[in-house]
């Protein structure tokens, strides 16, 4: 249950339990007070029919005095009235100890052991200082129970239309300060699972659900500095082993320049061939340059930038950078990209990503390995914890004949630190943060592997990504 609905639920009880804890005092207070003003009635019925009885007696006697008992009852409305001569006492349902504390009053009681239950009042009657007997009094108590049963209804019908009231108020107000409010923190938390750290969240409030959004904001902004340190990091890592690769193929041009120089040099070339190996040292430079160029432009700190890039050629750009690293394994890289037109990348971005999937490659494979990198268009569904529907993009395969992952290793090699490699070969980044820049593409990163038989990198970039 939400909160909103659990705040509403908890106010409504306690209101529930205050009004039936009040209804009850209600319900005995008010039934005190009709039993106590019932008492006080019969008492005051009771003397004035004795006083009229004892007068009538006096006058005309027990006759006279009878008939005028039951005219006299009749004008007090549904009370019935009998007389109960000395010896009659086994008829009442009055407790013997009650009328031993009041030998001379009206006492009254209530019998429940019938159906309906009634009022009884006995008052006695001296005539001259002699008992002469009692007169009783019977009335129905079903004004009781309806009285009663009116203030429980009254009561119930009151604690109905507060609980009701209560609950559309709390409800109300509780989605309006809490429920919206945290409907939006729980959306920034979303974006931030995904890894989206922009738009920040804007809260009019000045409470405690403020002061978390602002904080929500911070932890984005720290986040998404975190995130581009650790890529170019990542980065910066990969240049130092790209390092090695391209000074092995630097190595050749170098020599050559120098052979040619040392020729020209020494006067041993006619003016034509000094011209040709000029050109030829001309055509060495050029190579050089191209390569250090690649090299220093990969490891250059960028701002992102995506713009409708062919996806195909900076895959084939990227492979060629790391064709001198593999060569030095003995690792063949074939690419088979062909024309899949355009998508919204940023191109420094996609080239780390494809660099680290290939040298991860390379360094899956064993001497003489075979690492293939595909450019394919593709209608793909995302994976589960992403979740939507089937999307058209391009999907960049990398695929080696190395020994595989084992599938208890799977689960984890999206983990930032995570890493299988020998000290110095990896840092554990690459891949998480490939696939956190894959995802900022609004793509994802999938992998299939089999010991023994290699495995398969494949990342998604939808058509539709946000340039």
């Amino acid at each position: 249950m939400k909160i909103v609905p659990k705040l509403t639920v908890a106010l409504v009880a306690g209101m529930c339990i205050v009004l039936g804890i009040n209804g009850y005092i209600r319900v005995t207070r008010e039934t005190k007070a009709l039993e106590d003003e019932r008492l006080r009635r019969h008492a005051v019925i009771a003397r004035a029919v004795r006083t009229a009885v004892r007068a009538t007696w006096k006058a005309d006697g027990e006759v006279a005095a009878l008939a005028t008992l039951d005219r006299t009852v009749a004008r007090h409305g549904p009370i019935d009235a009998s007389w109960l001569p000395v010896g009659s006492s086994e008829l009442h349902h009055l407790d013997p100890a009650a009328r031993a504390r009041a030998p001379t009053d009206p006492v009254t009681t209530i019998d429940r052991s019938v159906d309906p239950p009634m009022w009884f009042t006995y008052v006695p009657v001296d005539i001259g200082g002699e008992r002469r007997g009692e007169i009783e009094l019977a009335e129905p108590a079903l004004s009781d129970r309806e009285n009663a049963h009116n203030i429980v209804s009254e009561t119930l019908k009151t604690a109905a239309g507060l609980a009701a009231l209560s609950a559309v108020i709390a409800f109300a107000l509780g989605n309006w300060i809490v429920g919206r409010p945290v409907r939006t923190l729980a959306q920034k938390a979303q974006r931030i699972g995904r890894g989206e750290f922009d738009g920040p969240v804007e809260l009019s409030s000045h409470d405690e659900l403020a002061e978390l959004a602002r904080e929500m904001n911070a932890m984005c902004e720290r986040l998404a500095t975190t995130i581009d340190q650790l890529r170019h990091a990542d980065r910066l890592a990969t240049v130092g082993k790209l390092a090695s690769g391209v000074a092995h193929e630097l190595g050749t041009p170098l020599n050559v320049i120098s052979a040619r120089a040392e020729m020209i040099v020494a006067g041993r070339t006619t003016p034509e061939e000094s011209r040709e190996y000029a050109s030829v040292i001309a055509k060495a430079s050029e190579r050089m340059t191209e390569i250090i160029s690649q090299l220093l432009q990969f490891a250059r700190r960028k701002n992102v930038q995506r713009a409708s890039r062919d996806v195909a050629a900076l895959v084939r750009e990227t492979a060629e950078l790391l064709r001198p690293l593999a060569k030095r394994r003995s690792v063949t890289i074939d690419v088979a990209a062909g024309s899949v037109g355009e998508a919204p990348v940023d191109a420094g971005q996609l080239q780390q990503v494809v660099t680290n999937l290939v040298m991860n490659a390379i360094q899956a494979s064993k001497d003489g390995g075979h690492v293939k990198v595909s450019v394919l268009e593709t209608n793909e569904s995302p994976p589960a914890d992403i979740g939507g529907p089937r999307q058209s993009g391009i999907s960049i395969l990398v695929e080696d004949d190395g020994a595989g992952i084992a599938p208890e290793i799977l689960p984890h090699i999206f983990e930032p630190f995570f890493t299988t490699k020998q000290i110095g070969e990896g840092t554990g980044l690459g891949l998480a943060v490939s696939y956190g820049i894959v995802r900022d593409h609004g793509g994802w990163i999938s992998v299939r592997s089999k010991l023994g038989e290699g495995s398969t990198f494949a990342a998604f970039l939808p058509r539709g990504g946000q340039p």
